[in-house]
């Protein structure tokens, strides 16, 4: 099925509601052999690299609206996710990591987590490296309308980049080869990078592919990603297989989309981020404090659809109306007669 950029495609919201899955399951039933928590973060920066590329790359953006989207989209939940962690912990006095608070604020807490801390900000690293890649390629961006450099060369040399550093960080520092570097952006943005790259490449040579070409990347992601692999392996091997599969998911079997089009899997990812936010305290309760399996999952679902409804969707739709931006202007329109309007 082909499409154009500005189509609503839902299966990319059943992939959405794949990697929640994914990271729940791994969180509060964990399966021996494979950390499905790290799969559904990389499945989330794969779909991330592929959406970001068409936004920057393909569609041009105007890039203060593609800020402004962004910012609607994570900062207002995030804030108030942090601000309810500091408030939880002063009520059942709990030492509060100052540090680790500021950290996450400020989404840098990819660089500067403390393993002794047990405030539950630790997974902001994933926005972290979302945020600083959404910076770098609205950045190759500007070169490439600058017409410094080609869109598919740039967002080539970054994913080579990450890659390389994921290989020196393996090979040079053997003792951390599973440490917080797996976290740091210069390695974990590895999948987001590969996907844009992918994304704009296919937009240009669409070869014919077998059916079977998307679910065999998918068991190559997922196999890539089992306990012996090394590190390295699994970020690199892993995403660029996740990548490929995520942007080749309109040629997939009629199965595939099938899945993907299930109304409560693309609920699921309609409540994603908020799910993500919110599962974390009860995650850690249930391996710290010993709560139930099933009682964390069941209040993490509860808290992150009612977030959802409370807070993201309401401060998203408020800062879109109040905070517009400018769609991009057709080809041959005059840049000034460009429709003010929200980025689809």
């Amino acid at each position: 099925m082909e499409h154009t950029e500005t189509t609503h495609l839902p299966y990319l919201d059943g992939w959405r509601g794949l990697a929640i899955t994914f990271l729940l399951v791994g969180h509060f039933f964990p399966v021996p052999g494979i950390n499905l928590g790290v799969v559904g973060v990389h499945l989330f920066f794969v779909l991330s690299g592929l959406l970001m590329a068409r936004i920057l790359f393909i569609k041009h953006a105007h890039l203060p609206t593609f800020y402004r989207r962004r910012i609607a989209r994570i900062v207002p939940s995030a804030a108030v996710y942090i601000m309810a962690v500091v408030l939880w912990c002063f009520a059942s006095g709990r030492e509060i990591d100052w540090r680790q608070v500021a950290a996450a604020a400020t989404f840098t807490n990819n660089y500067f987590q403390s393993p002794e801390s047990t405030i539950p900000l630790g997974h902001i690293w994933s926005l972290s490296v979302e945020e600083h890649s959404y910076v770098a390629l609205s950045l190759l961006a500007v070169l490439t309308r600058l017409g410094m450099a080609r869109a598919q060369h740039a967002v080539g040399a970054a994913a080579i980049l990450t890659a390389a550093c994921a290989y020196a960080y393996w090979a040079l520092l053997p003792g951390v080869r599973t440490s917080a570097f797996n976290m740091h952006s210069e390695v974990a943005a590895f999948g987001i990078f590969a996907s844009a790259f992918l994304a704009i490449s296919l937009g240009r040579w669409r070869p014919w592919r077998p059916a079977f070409v998307v679910p065999a990347l998918l068991a190559a992601g997922l196999a890539a990603h089992w306990w012996s692999v090394p590190a390295a392996l699994k970020v690199t091997i892993g995403c660029a297989a996740l990548a490929a599969a995520v942007n080749l998911l309109d040629r997939a079997p009629r199965a595939v989309h099938a899945v993907l089009n299930t109304a409560a899997l693309r609920k699921l990812g309609t409540w994603s981020f908020s799910l993500y936010l919110w599962q974390q305290p009860f995650y850690l309760m249930v391996h710290q404090q010993g709560m139930a399996p099933a009682a964390g999952l069941a209040v993490s679902v509860a808290a992150g659809i009612a977030a959802y409804y409370a807070i993201e969707r309401p401060a998203r739709r408020y800062l879109n109306r109040a905070w517009p931006g400018r769609q991009p202007a057709p080809a041959g329109q005059p840049e000034s007669e460009a429709r003010r309007a929200p980025l689809a």
